[in-house]
């Protein structure tokens, strides 16, 4: 039998400071991906990334750890210069994720220092001046000392007589730089630091190492306990199973997900003996090394649907371990609307090999009628998965909730043609069912109005059935 080929290589961010380029005494935070193993994930606990927004607790703990009081430079946090970073929470489908704006923003507006006093700052800010003492600069300094234009007007000539003013627009009749000296500002300290120093917001260095592992890569937790492992279709007939793995002191508990397919069940036994260490025929028992081992060999993809930061069930480490006997949360994520660029919805038109031409309202048109065909296409798929689960509709998305596992080879379409067909199926706004269907707009209608944001569809779905 051969198996399908699937990219198998996990990865993750590896965190590191650099000198700024115009202040070296200050550090500026970077990153970069990089592969990881699947030992280094499980028993050392090294961040899985699995895509934008697929942990949506994640942009918060990195925060919580930054504005954590403990990384604040003492000396400078009395004066109001370590304050909190945060990041919009909003998203859009075609914006980085939350993650990638939480490190933008850690990157842009926070300065990492190894131990800095306040006089230093000083210091290293009346170095800046100096370097950058112009006549629009020391104008800015003097307006922002003297708002008012007497104020204002009186200091520039108590250092020289001669020069003459009465508006602002003289101001610029004269070289500032020549007139005054960064000792004429002697007694106005915060003044000085504001000028020089754009990001006045600072952090302890070795607060990366709250949470990266000693290669730098992004750690907060010591261990990951839960993982769902994807077995890699299998010709002729593609049957695979999800397996939702557990440790259990230093083995790893398998438990299937087959519902009441057959095949499945048979495929699964089969998977079982090959892998176990126990006696199981179903639901099994196996070492680290043989989990490792299947991963490397690409028996099974991994990912972690279920890891949750903010879990108060077993401490941060993760969420709880979904089987299929217990309720899910799903979402259904982000699709092109009409704030998506033109360029953009002509790459998408283009992977469908569909004609590019025309202004954005036909460009959006032509979107909605590749939908409505890629809808019919896998309407019987749809149908298979709702008919066999019922879903009910919740008002608010929970933090720990996960995409549906359908469709994922629809790439730029998914959540379109997801959302289309929970939208039509909804019984009362409330339930998600296959036998019912809302025919108040054909196919191609309801597509173009959600991309143009005439219809939306909020909230999560809660498994029931």
């Amino acid at each position: 039998m051969k198996t399908l080929s699937l990219p198998s290589t996990l990865q993750t961010y590896k965190l590191w400071l650099e000198p700024d380029r115009d202040m070296p005494q200050f550090l500026r935070l970077r990153w970069a991906m990089e592969s990881v193993s699947i030992q280094d994930v499980l028993l050392y606990g090294v961040h899985p990334w699995s895509g934008p927004d697929k942990h949506y607790t994640l942009p918060e703990a990195v925060l919580r750890i930054v504005n954590d009081e403990g990384t604040h430079p003492a000396e400078l946090e009395q004066f109001g210069y370590c304050a909190d970073v945060s990041v919009y929470s909003g998203y859009a489908w075609d914006k980085p994720s939350k993650f990638d704006r939480t490190l933008q923003a850690l990157q842009e507006h926070v300065y990492f220092v190894e131990d800095l006093s306040y006089v230093a700052l000083l210091d290293i800010a009346k170095a800046m001046l100096r370097k950058q003492w112009t006549h629009a600069n020391v104008r800015e300094m003097a307006r922002a000392a003297y708002p008012g234009f007497q104020e204002l007007r009186q200091f520039i000539k108590s250092k020289d007589k001669r020069i003459k003013l009465s508006s602002y627009e003289d101001v610029d009749q004269y070289d500032l730089a020549k007139v005054l000296a960064l000792e004429d500002f002697a007694q106005r300290d915060s003044l000085i630091i504001s000028h020089a120093i754009p990001t006045l917001n600072f952090r302890k260095a070795s607060v990366l190492g709250k949470m990266t592992d000693s290669q730098g890569r992004l750690r907060l937790v010591p261990e990951i306990r839960h993982v769902t492992l994807t077995e890699t279709p299998v010709k002729p007939d593609y049957v695979h199973t999800v397996w939702h793995v557990v440790r259990e002191g230093s083995m790893w508990r398998f438990r299937p997900d087959i519902g009441d397919t057959v095949s499945k069940r048979k495929h699964a036994q089969e998977f079982a003996v090959r892998w176990r260490t126990d006696d199981g025929r179903l639901c099994f028992t196996t070492s680290t090394e043989k989990l490792i081992e299947m991963v490397k060999c690409r028996a099974v993809e991994p990912s972690f649907p279920s890891l949750n930061y903010n879990s108060a069930q077993e401490g941060p480490t993760s969420g709880a371990v979904v089987e299929p006997s217990h309720v899910k949360a799903f979402h259904i994520g982000r699709y092109a609307r009409a704030g998506t660029t033109g360029d953009q919805l002509k790459d998408i038109l283009h992977q469908y090999g569909v004609s590019m031409t025309g202004n954005k309202d036909q460009l959006l048109q032509k979107l909605a009628a590749l939908a409505a065909k890629k809808y019919q296409e896998r309407l019987p798929e749809l149908d298979r998965f709702f008919f066999r689960r019922r879903f009910v509709r919740m008002q608010s998305t929970p933090s720990n909730a996960s995409e549906l596992p359908l469709l994922e080879d629809l790439s730029y379409l998914r959540n379109l043609v997801l959302t289309m067909y929970a939208v039509k199926h909804l019984r009362g706004d409330a339930v998600l069912e296959a036998t019912h269907c809302n025919d108040t707009y054909s196919e191609e209608e309801l597509a173009l109005a959600l991309v143009t944001g005439r219809v939306g569809l909020t909230g999560a779905f809660l498994r029931v059935a």
